[in-house]
């Protein structure tokens, strides 16, 4: 049974894992492009550099009924922030290269680190870091491999029941429900005809939530096929389609495993320039179904016995070409759940819990740096 002594002493180990671990990012980054200049067909490098901000009026996707309490000040102990909304700040930057190994085929190598803080909220704060290969094959077909890792992600409060069993229900039984997250994926891609692209998907995840909610520790592997067409050479279109297997730890009371489909389609229209710069909108809509897996009697296992969550979302982005290497974009995003039920008397409960409406707004400068002339192949023009 963890202490709060003991809690407070992996809090500050977690604290100085994630430092290293970001350390470790920003080294590999500024040292990747040394590394591959070292070798032999550099055909170029380039730092991709980001800004943006990001206002969100619902930083923890809470339900109705939990904004109302929040408003209210209610459930002493739940509530770790300060504001329900806020006004993120993302930075990225991404270094890639692109070397002639293999002939005229391009390979490139990416490594990109990226950064959220919360202006209000820093407990919500979290970094990414990855590492990819891609490798041209022959002039159709191209693949890739990549690694990514975030070091802690912080979902909200929930209480412990083993707390609860010692304590009672008081503040101090809500304990943070936070994961680290790994994840090893790819892609493999064919040019059917031109302008038409197919990509087959596959990535492998791992959960690892602190000691307060290893139940939850999962493991999922999701596959996935998407379509990359060109109906004219101003007007393109996608679509995908992914499941997701996932399978959780569990124990003899609940088992949050699930299995979901996800569903989408986009688009994009290059527009007329203004001023004689570039500029395009684009619009994607996604729809998932998560089917929860549990067998456990709904008594043991109320948030996951048979329940289903339909997600929906919707985002647009309106992208200027400000200068020759430096790109505005404009982006709006809306996200909605909504839980059902096979179990009606347990409905009212699901839909409280995790029902959420969600929207953001946000702003972003990107800034690229060519140190070698851009590559010019059809995929890395199209990627």
């Amino acid at each position: 049974m963890p202490t709060c002594e003991s809690s407070a002493v992996i809090s500050l180990r977690s604290t100085r894992v994630r430092t290293k671990i970001s350390s470790v990012a920003v080294l590999s980054l500024l040292s990747f492009p040394m590394m591959v200049s070292a070798g032999d067909g550099l055909a170029s490098w380039k730092l991709d550099i980001g800004v943006s901000s990001v206002y969100d009026n619902n930083i923890l996707r809470y339900s109705d009924k939990y904004v109302a309490r929040f408003d209210n000040r209610e459930d002493e102990g739940r509530f770790h922030i300060n504001t329900r909304d806020d006004l993120i700040l993302v930075s990225s930057i991404r270094a890639s290269a692109t070397m002639k190994l293999n002939g005229s085929l391009n390979t490139t190598g990416a490594v990109d680190v990226r950064r959220r803080t919360y202006t209000h909220n820093p407990i919500k704060n979290w970094s990414y870091f990855s590492i990819s290969l891609r490798q041209d094959l022959s002039k159709q077909t191209a693949a890739q491999i990549g690694y990514n890792y975030i070091p802690g992600f912080y979902v909200r409060h929930y209480r412990d029941d083993d707390w609860v069993k010692e304590h009672g229900y008081t503040p101090i039984s809500f304990q943070s429900y936070d994961f680290k997250k790994d994840e090893i994926g790819g892609w493999v891609q064919y040019a059917l005809f031109s302008g038409t692209r197919v990509r087959a998907l596959f990535s492998y995840m791992r959960y690892f939530y602190n000691e307060h909610f290893t139940e939850y520790d999962g493991k999922n592997s999701l596959f996935g096929i998407q379509l990359y067409q060109t109906i004219h050479k101003n007007f393109r279109v996608n679509g995908r389609f992914e499941v997701v297997y996932s399978r959780g730890e569990g124990n003899v009371d609940m088992d949050p495993s699930f299995d979901e489909n996800t569903f989408l389609l986009g688009a994009e229209l290059q527009l007329p320039k203004v001023f004689g710069r570039t500029n395009s909108v684009g619009i994607d809509g996604e729809y998932s179904l998560r089917y929860y897996t549990s067998t456990h009697f709904l008594e043991l296992d109320q948030n996951h016995a048979g329940r289903q969550d339909f997600d929906y979302r919707l985002s647009a982005t309106y992208t200027f070409e400000l200068l020759d290497n430096l790109e505005l974009a404009l982006n709006y995003a809306w996200h909605r759940r909504d839980t059902e039920t096979s179990a009606a008397q347990n409905a009212t409960y699901l839909s409280d819990e995790k029902d959420y409406r969600q929207y953001q707004i946000g702003l972003e400068a990107k800034y690229t740096l060519n140190f070698l002339p851009s590559d010019n192949s059809e995929f890395e023009r199209r990627k």
